[in-house]
Formats: C-alpha cells, sequence, structure tokens
C-alpha cells in the first residue's frame, strides 16, 4: 500500500513543480520521452502526455497520447496506484514495474521529461 501513495506524492509534485495544469485543470503537454523495455527501447521521442485524477478510486493515471506507439511492444497507460512513480531532481518523472502479462515488455523504465504544456 505505501509504493501507491509515494508514487501519487511523486505524480502530484511533478506536475506541480513543472507547472503543467493549465487554467481548465488539464494536465495535456509534450515531452520527451525514453522507454527501455526486456526487448525494445526508444529514446528522446517527442509525445503528447495526458496526466489525470480522473475518478475517486484513482491516484493518478499517465497516458502517452501516441498512436504509433504499438502497446504490444510498450507501455502507454500508468497509474500511480500500481507503477513506481518518481520525480527525479527537479527534472523528470520515471516510472518502473514489471508488465507480467507481456513478456515483450518484461521489466521497463519510462522517463518523461516535459517541454510545454498544449493548451494554456
Amino acid at each position: 500500500m505505501e509504493i501507491q501513495f509515494t508514487s501519487n506524492e511523486q505524480l502530484e509534485e511533478f506536475i506541480q513543480q513543472k507547472n503543467l495544469i493549465n487554467k481548465n485543470s488539464i494536465t495535456h503537454f509534450k515531452a520527451l520521452i525514453s522507454i527501455k523495455t526486456s526487448k525494445n527501447k526508444i529514446s528522446n521521442e517527442e509525445m503528447e502526455i495526458f496526466i489525470s485524477f480522473e475518478n475517486y478510486n484513482s491516484l493518478g493515471r499517465v497516458t502517452i497520447m501516441n498512436s504509433e506507439l504499438d502497446p504490444l511492444l510498450y507501455p502507454t497507460v500508468f497509474e500511480a496506484k500500481w507503477q513506481k512513480m518518481e520525480y527525479i531532481d527537479d527534472e523528470y518523472l520515471l516510472i518502473s514495474d514489471i508488465h507480467k502479462k507481456n513478456p515483450n515488455i518484461g521489466k521497463y523504465t519510462v522517463k518523461i521529461i516535459p517541454l510545454s504544456k498544449l493548451k494554456e
């Protein structure tokens, strides 16, 4: 249980420190994304990120909004309730976990470096 609350706190700190919420309370921004899985890797690709706290059960959901990213090879949705999230060096969000159902993903890390909000 402790990991989920730590991840939620780290995610919220990342959003606040990087000023990623727009005037309509939407967290949608461009970022440089690096993903390393058991079998694949991408580095510093520009993608859109959407972060939501949609329902009472959610401690935060991070979604990579890139239609060209194959979800069978790369994870694209992350929940603070389940994945470890760390705000590192006041610079980027690091998400890590092991995909237990897909060995092509397996152990993975996702590094998110924010660039700019999409709408103010």
